[in-house]
């Protein structure tokens, strides 16, 4: 598994290579498009990510001392594939990571690579929040592993 590090310069590269502002919203949309989804049995309220105007679910699993995340929207008419990209860029970033790693980390990065421009205030607060539960994820996982 690659390293935190080595993912923010494989993003920081992809985000430097945009030509148009409307690039980051293309690659937000292939991301969403690719990702996989996840069992619509974990599609559970206690899953539901809080503060996200679209319904995101974010279920952790922890296997081997990593976090894995399964990361899903609700579809249909209104599918919301931007806030279904921008899960799907998080879990590029934070799956396969030890929690202790993962809370080395400044969720800053996104707006160091111009993440937060353009998103609107809803989205932004959406985001903010996926990376809120992740990091509290990583919190839990982590001192469970401390306590042993």
């Amino acid at each position: 598994m690659k390293s935190i590090v080595a993912i923010q310069d494989e993003i920081r590269t992809i985000f430097a290579s945009f030509q148009t502002p409307d690039d980051k919203w293309k690659y937000l949309l292939t991301l969403a498009r690719e990702h996989e989804g996840m069992n619509p049995s974990l599609k559970e309220e206690k899953f539901l990510v809080v503060g996200c105007a679209s319904r995101m679910f974010l279920v952790p699993e922890l296997k081997d001392g990593l976090l894995f995340f399964h990361m899903d929207t609700e579809v249909g008419a209104d599918n919301p594939l931007i806030s279904r990209g921008l899960g799907a860029l998080a879990l590029k970033f934070y799956n396969g990571q030890k929690p202790q790693d993962i809370l080395a980390t400044n969720p800053a990065f996104f707006q160091e690579i111009g993440l937060n421009v353009g998103l609107s205030p809803t989205r932004a607060n959406g985001f903010a929040s996926l990376l809120k539960q992740i990091y509290l994820y990583a919190k839990v996982f982590s001192a469970l592993a401390v306590r042993g």
